[in-house]
């Protein structure tokens, strides 16, 4: 994949980032070179560049760079290397901040992305998987969870999913969030990803148990168990749905709260349900379903990051 450029406005400047390998493979090291070319009609002033190496949320080098006149072209080369434990869009990042006159500033971003192919391998400790399909597979890759599955529905007498789950990891006063990242592989709108929670997720007739997804297309559905009995009967939710997203679900007692955002800082409340059934230390957990119904043989790759469960 060819570096992307990045411009500020349509007068520049212009920045680009491109890797050598050209096109790396898991593991490899690399050279990665960010080239900035000043084709502004006035100079930038203490113009500072950072180059961040992939999966980095911080640069690993900081460069000041000062004052760049018109037409001025920078360059500047970084050695890193493709992480090992990596899947999905993998960014060799450059960012450039400037002064444009004393009294504002401005930035130029630009990314050489690699895309790595997921595919199935194990999950680790203290990750367990189960399904309720004979087709769900599993992967892990640093902070993401991956699960292939298919699946009939997630509700209405039918509970067809896979599952990655933490064993009695939310507590009678929790938080289980995750982000979901994306959902791809079936034509099917209904599919679904999300958060799960029960007394025991491989036996959801235990009691206790809520999921809160968001939809291929029909937005974000919270959905729990009034009467104990393994089926999911309560629906709350709707909207847009959006890719990637962040899921919230607060457990206080008997008492689920669920929310949902699209930047993981504003919040919104899809409801509150009482689940008279839950009891104890929940297990928590992923879940992906392709709801193909009325898609058969459909499937889906369901991608989540961050996933965490944390006492409140």
């Amino acid at each position: 994949m060819n570096g992307e450029s990045t411009r500020t406005d349509t007068l520049g400047p212009t920045l680009t980032v491109t890797t050598e390998p050209a096109e790396p493979a898991v593991g490899d090291a690399v050279t990665a070179t960010a080239v900035l070319v000043n084709d502004c009609p006035f100079p930038l002033r203490g113009a500072v560049l950072y180059l961040v190496d992939p999966g980095a949320t911080t640069a690993a080098h900081t460069i000041p760079l000062g004052d760049l006149r018109r037409g001025a072209r920078i360059s500047r080369s970084w050695p890193t290397s493709m992480p090992t434990d990596v899947a999905g869009d993998v960014a060799f990042t450059a960012h450039v901040l400037f002064d444009v006159d004393g009294r504002s500033s401005d930035c130029a971003r630009s990314a050489k992305t690699v895309s790595v192919p997921y595919v199935p391998n194990s999950v680790r400790d203290p990750y367990k998987t189960f399904a309720t399909t004979d087709d769900a597979r599993f992967g892990q890759y640093g902070s993401q969870l991956v699960i292939w599955a298919g699946g009939a529905d997630l509700s209405g007498g039918r509970d067809e999913k896979g599952g990655i789950r933490l064993p009695g990891a939310a507590s009678a006063s929790s938080v289980v969030q995750v982000k979901t990242v994306s959902l791809t592989g079936s034509d099917n709108p209904s599919a679904k990803y999300g958060i799960a929670v029960a007394n025991d997720l491989t036996a959801p007739e235990k009691g206790g148990y809520a999921v809160l997804t968001m939809s291929q297309s029909y937005g974000v559905e919270f959905m729990t168990d009034s009467d104990g009995d393994g089926r999911l009967d309560t629906w709350a939710g709707g909207g847009a749905s959006t890719h990637p997203a962040w899921l919230r679900l607060i457990r206080s007692g008997t008492t689920y709260t669920a929310y949902s955002t699209t930047n993981g800082l504003a919040w919104n409340e899809i409801a509150s349900v009482t689940v008279p059934s839950a009891n104890g230390a929940l297990d928590a957990g992923v879940v992906a379903s392709a709801v193909n119904l009325s898609h058969p043989g459909t499937t889906v790759r369901a991608v989540f990051d961050h996933f965490t469960v944390e006492q409140s």
